[in-house]
C-alpha cells in the first residue's frame, strides 16, 4: 500500500509532465484518485487513448495504412426495398433530408433501388426518405434497407391522386386498379362498381383480374384490368385539367395468349382524342408507356382512354392495363412538378449541395515535402456548393463559395481546384464548358480551374486569424461552372494549393490523383512518402465536414494540444472520436 504522503509529490511532477509534454485530458482530481487507490498512471479519461505510447505531439502519431484523413461520412448509401405488396416503385422519387426534413438530395428508383453519393458530417443525423409513403430511415452505413408497408401502399395512391395543375380534387382514381376488392381470381363486373373508370363496351362491363391468376403478376398491387372482358373496348377516365397544364402520363400493358395491342388516346370526347402511342406487348412482362400532353385551350374535360387494337387470344381474351398515372410536368422535362426543382426551367431538374450537408474545411501544412508545426492553420479553406443537374440527373452547373478562414504562413500560395469522378479518380474527357466568378479555367490541367493565383492578391486585407497575427471576417471567393452535355451526374471537387512563384509545387490531400501540373520530382523527397503523408501516414493536409465553425489552432500550437479527441482519431484510422472538432481547448484555437 503506498503511503499517502508520496502521492503530492506525484502529482506535482505529473502536473510538470503535463505543462512540459502537454499530457492532454488528464484530470487533476480523477489522477490523484487513481494515485491513491492503485498507484498506477497509465489510464486516460476512458473518451482518449492510454497513457502508454501516447505522442507528445502530432509528429510521433502512427496511424493504419490507408487513413484519408477526413472527419466525414462518405460514399455510396445503397437503398433497397422490402415490397411485399408489389407496389410500383419505378420512377419514384427518394430523398436524403436532414433531421429537420430539408431535401438535401433527390434520387429516382431503378430497378428497386437507389443510390446517393454522399459526404456528410458526423456531428448531425441525416436520413433516407421515401416520400410516397412518408417512411425514413436514419442513415447508419452504406446500406439502407426500407420497407413499402400495407399503410405506405394507401399513401402511396393517397398522393398520386392528386396534381397541382388540375382544377379538380382528385383528377383521377383507382389507377393502381386496386379497387373495388375482388374475392375471386377474376370479376367481370358493371362499370357503375368500379371507382374512376368507364368503358364503351356495349354491356358496360370491366374484367378485373387478381394477381397470379393463370400464372400473371400484377404489375403492383393485388389487382389490374382485361380490357377486352366479353368484347374489344376501350378503358378510359374523364380528368378534369386546367387548359395549357403540360402532363405527364404512363400505365403498363402486357399480352394475355400473345402479342396484343392497345392505343393510348387523348381528347376532350371520345370520338375527337387522338392517338398519343401504341403498346405492342407480349407475355414476357410489363411494357411501360408513357408521354406527355398539353391540354389545349379551353378544354376543361380530358378523356384518357385505353382501347383494344387486337388480341392474340380472340376478341374476349388480352390487353391487360395496370399503374395508370398522371403527374403535371409544366415545363415538360418528364419530372412531376411537385419533384421538380425548376418546374418552369426544361433544363433543370434537381438541386443538390456539395458537400452534401454542412461545409467541407481544409486545413494545410504548406511546407510540403517537409513537416510543418502540424498546427494545421496555413491556409484553412471553408467550402460549400450548390450543384444543379437536369432532369436526367446529368450535370448542368455547380456554384462554389470557398471561406479563407485562416492564412496562417507567410508564403505565397495560390488555390485550385480539380474534378474528379465520384470515386476520385480522373475524368477522360472535359467536363466544363466555362467558369465565372473568382475562378478560371487550369490551362496545365483538364477539368481544373485556378481560384486564385495568390491569395495576398485575391483577398480585400492581409490577416491571419491564427491567434497571432492580425484578424479580419474571412473573405470569399465565388465561382459558377458550367458543364458540357457529357459531363455525367457527379463528381468530387478537390482544393488544394500551389506557390504562387511556382506552379509545380502543390499541396494537396492524399489519396487524390496527381495533376499534370505537379513537379513529379518534389514526389519522395525530404518527408513524403509520394501521397502526400510522411512514412508513418502523417498529412499535410485534413478534411471536415461539419455542421459548425471550425476553431483551428493558433500559430505553433500542435492540433493534438488544441484537440485532445485528435490523437484517439488518427490513431484509429477516423473510427473512433469521429466528431473531435467539436471539443477544442478554447485557449489554444482561435475565435474571430
Amino acid at each position: 500500500m503506498i503511503d499517502h504522503g508520496t502521492v503530492v509529490p506525484l502529482c506535482f511532477v505529473l502536473l510538470y509532465l503535463q505543462a512540459m509534454r502537454k499530457i492532454r485530458v488528464l484530470k487533476w482530481a480523477s489522477l490523484c484518485l487513481l494515485l491513491g487507490a492503485t498507484a498506477s498512471c497509465s489510464k486516460r479519461d476512458p473518451n482518449t487513448a492510454t497513457l502508454e505510447g501516447d505522442a507528445s505531439n502530432t509528429g510521433e502519431l502512427a496511424t493504419p495504412e490507408g487513413f484519408d484523413w477526413s472527419a466525414s461520412f462518405k460514399g455510396s448509401v445503397n437503398v433497397n426495398f422490402d415490397n411485399p405488396r408489389n407496389i410500383s416503385l419505378e420512377n419514384e422519387p427518394v430523398y436524403l433530408i436532414s433531421e429537420n426534413g430539408t431535401v438535401l438530395k433527390k434520387a429516382i428508383v431503378a430497378n428497386q433501388q437507389v443510390q446517393f453519393n454522399v459526404q456528410l458530417p458526423e456531428d448531425a443525423n441525416y436520413y433516407i426518405s421515401f416520400p410516397n409513403t412518408g417512411n425514413r430511415q436514419k442513415i447508419t452505413g452504406s446500406q439502407i434497407n426500407m420497407s413499402i408497408s400495407d399503410n405506405g401502399f394507401v399513401m402511396k395512391k393517397s398522393k398520386t391522386n392528386t396534381s397541382s395543375c388540375t382544377a379538380c380534387t382528385s383528377p383521377f382514381i383507382n389507377g393502381d386498379m386496386e379497387s373495388p376488392v375482388i374475392l375471386s381470381k377474376y370479376t367481370i363486373i358493371n362499370e357503375n362498381s368500379v371507382p374512376g373508370w368507364e368503358t364503351d363496351a356495349s354491356d358496360n362491363k370491366i374484367e378485373i383480374w387478381q394477381s397470379g391468376f393463370n400464372g400473371v403478376p400484377a404489375q403492383e398491387g393485388n389487382q389490374f384490368f382485361e380490357m377486352n372482358a366479353n368484347r374489344p373496348a376501350a378503358l378510359y377516365q374523364s380528368l378534369c385539367l386546367d387548359p395549357g397544364s403540360t402532363i405527364k402520363w404512363s400505365v403498363y400493358h402486357r399480352g394475355r395468349a400473345g402479342v396484343d395491342v392497345a392505343n393510348v388516346k387523348i381528347g376532350s370526347s371520345l370520338a375527337s382524342a387522338t392517338v398519343q402511342a401504341t403498346m405492342t406487348d407480349g407475355t414476357s412482362g410489363w411494357g411501360h408507356h408513357t408521354g406527355t400532353y398539353v391540354v389545349p385551350a379551353g378544354q376543361t374535360t380530358t378523356l384518357f382512354i385505353f382501347e383494344a387494337v387486337s388480341a392474340a387470344g380472340g376478341s374476349s381474351v388480352g390487353n391487360f392495363i395496370d399503374n395508370f398515372k398522371i403527374t403535371c410536368d409544366l415545363d415538360g422535362d418528364g419530372i412531376n412538378d411537385n419533384e421538380d426543382d425548376f418546374p418552369n426551367d426544361p433544363n433543370r431538374a434537381f438541386t443538390s449541395y456539395f458537400p452534401s450537408a454542412g461545409k467541407q474545411v481544409v486545413a494545410f501544412e504548406d511546407l510540403w515535402p517537409s513537416l510543418g508545426d502540424f498546427d494545421f492553420n496555413d491556409m484553412v479553406l471553408a467550402t460549400q456548393g450548390v450543384v444543379t443537374k437536369d432532369a436526367n440527373n446529368q450535370l448542368v452547373e455547380a456554384t462554389f463559395k470557398v471561406a479563407v478562414d485562416a492564412i496562417g504562413a507567410g508564403i505565397h500560395n495560390g488555390i485550385a481546384m480539380m474534378l474528379y469522378d465520384a470515386n476520385n479518380q480522373i475524368i477522360g474527357n472535359n467536363i466544363i464548358a466555362s467558369v465565372s466568378g473568382d475562378a478560371a479555367l487550369d490551362p496545365d490541367n483538364t477539368n481544373g480551374l485556378i481560384v486564385s493565383s495568390d491569395i495576398f492578391t485575391s483577398i480585400s486585407t492581409y490577416y491571419q486569424n491564427n491567434g497571432t497575427g492580425p484578424s479580419a471576417t474571412p473573405d470569399t471567393l465565388s465561382f459558377t461552372i458550367n458543364f458540357n452535355a457529357n459531363a455525367g451526374s457527379d463528381f468530387a471537387p478537390e482544393l488544394y494549393l500551389f506557390r504562387a512563384n511556382n506552379r509545380g509545387h502543390e499541396v494537396h490531400l492524399s489519396g487524390y490523383p496527381r495533376t499534370a501540373s505537379l513537379n513529379q520530382n518534389l514526389l519522395n523527397t525530404a518527408d513524403d512518402n509520394g501521397d502526400f503523408k510522411t512514412s508513418n501516414g502523417l498529412p499535410w493536409a485534413i478534411e471536415i465536414i461539419t455542421t459548425n465553425d471550425y476553431k483551428n489552432p493558433i500559430e505553433k500550437v500542435d492540433i493534438l494540444d488544441a484537440y485532445p479527441q485528435f490523437q484517439q482519431w488518427a490513431t484509429s484510422g477516423g473510427t473512433d472520436n469521429v466528431t473531435w472538432y467539436n471539443t477544442p481547448i478554447l485557449e489554444q484555437v482561435f475565435e474571430n
